[in-house]
């Protein structure tokens, strides 16, 4: 891969780099620079860049000791080597949705490919430590939006950042179907059990972020990242998340930035939809039961998914309505004997014989499903 960029490209990489990734302060000093990042290049290498309240005498020196071409041409030559690649604010892959929220990142690293614009992006997030519940709509979620063309944006942490990359990844038929975006740098896994998941994820959508590559993950980053994974999107599912969690930093960013968001509702017991059924109560969400509550939004139709025919005549009493409920996704053995009513013994062989005759099929965990 050879990273190619123009002189006013790589002008912005290099300010990107020696003022730290700190959009803040890129952005002041193009604007001192009339916009132009090889004017504060040039003047770099002069030594006359000049005494701003930002920028102390130490990054000041550091700037015009870098402002040499074959400094950049040291850091492209890095970058091709970790296969990263690199898009500036200017470039045509820039995202076009990240491009107009208030503070985005002047420079992209990714690993896989970019494009300006997709489909429907959408971003799902929620618990480190979800419930089984959250597990399973997070994961059909993702399954069934990218299967009818939507790109999944997630962080790519512990938790439902990886079962969403997950059921989009599980998607057949799309050829793009998840972004992750880091809150360190590009070639950096963290945690580093999702390798598997990184690795799918550059071969089929993008690895982001707006970090140099050897960055490492710190709590300051996660908040900076955040509003990345909002400005990707059209819209925020939030699945799962307590009253008070890091979750409502990426909302407050969709909010901000003028983004739907979607919650899946929950028990009011239950301390993981707490956060979910506020937002749904305030009014700050809509209230989201299936994929299709998402794309209707957004005026697009569902995927159908292939299902095995079997007419009514063929279905006894307690088929029929076993049927019936999966129709709707998966549900759990626990579930299927609530909403039916059905002693064990009979759910037992109900299921059993649906299961001989191929109508459903049985998951790990005692999942059931058409």
């Amino acid at each position: 891969m050879k990273i190619r960029l123009s002189d006013e490209d790589r002008a912005l990489l290099w300010l990107n780099i020696t003022l730290g990734s700190s959009t803040a302060r890129v952005r002041k000093m193009l604007e001192a620079f009339d916009g132009s990042a090889a004017e504060a290049f040039r003047a770099a290498a002069k030594n006359e860049i000049p005494q701003f309240k930002f920028l102390n005498d130490e990054r000041r020196e550091d700037m015009h000791n870098h402002a040499t071409q074959r400094y950049i041409d040291r850091i492209e030559k890095r970058l091709e080597e970790l296969d990263i690649n690199v898009a500036t604010i200017n470039s045509d892959c820039y995202p076009v949705l990240l491009k107009n929220i208030y503070d985005p990142p002047f420079v992209l690293f990714y690993k896989g490919t970019l494009y300006a614009e997709h489909r429907l992006p959408i971003a799902i997030i929620g618990a480190r430590e979800p419930s089984d519940y959250g597990r399973r709509m997070a994961r059909q979620l993702a399954e069934d939006l990218a299967r009818s063309g939507a790109c999944i944006v997630s962080g790519l942490a512990y938790g439902l950042d990886r079962v969403a990359a997950e059921g989009a990844l599980d998607a057949e038929g799309n050829d793009y179907p998840t972004i992750a975006v880091l809150g360190n740098g590009p070639n950096v896994v963290y945690p580093s059990v999702n390798r598997d998941v990184y690795d799918l994820i550059a071969k089929r959508g993008a690895i982001v972020s707006e970090f140099m590559p050897g960055i490492a993950p710190t709590p300051s980053h996660f908040p900076m990242r955040n509003r990345i994974i909002s400005g990707l999107s059209r819209g925020v599912i939030v699945v799962e998340a307590r009253e008070k969690s890091g979750t409502f930093i990426t909302v407050d960013c969709a909010l901000e930035q003028g983004r739907d968001v979607f919650a899946i509702p929950g028990r009011v017991s239950d301390e993981l939809s707490m956060g979910t059924n506020n937002l749904i109560r305030e009014g700050l969400a809509k209230i989201t039961l299936s994929a299709e509550d998402v794309l209707e939004e957004y005026g697009i139709k569902p995927m159908a998914e292939e299902r095995k025919a079997v007419t009514p005549a063929e279905l006894s009493f307690e088929q029929e309505l076993i049927h019936r409920l999966l129709m709707a996704g998966e549900r759990t053995y626990d579930e299927l004997a609530e909403l039916t009513g059905f002693d064990a013994g009979m759910l037992n062989s109900t299921l059993t014989a649906m299961e001989f005759s191929g109508i459903i099929k049985q998951s790990v965990g005692r999942l059931f499903s058409l």
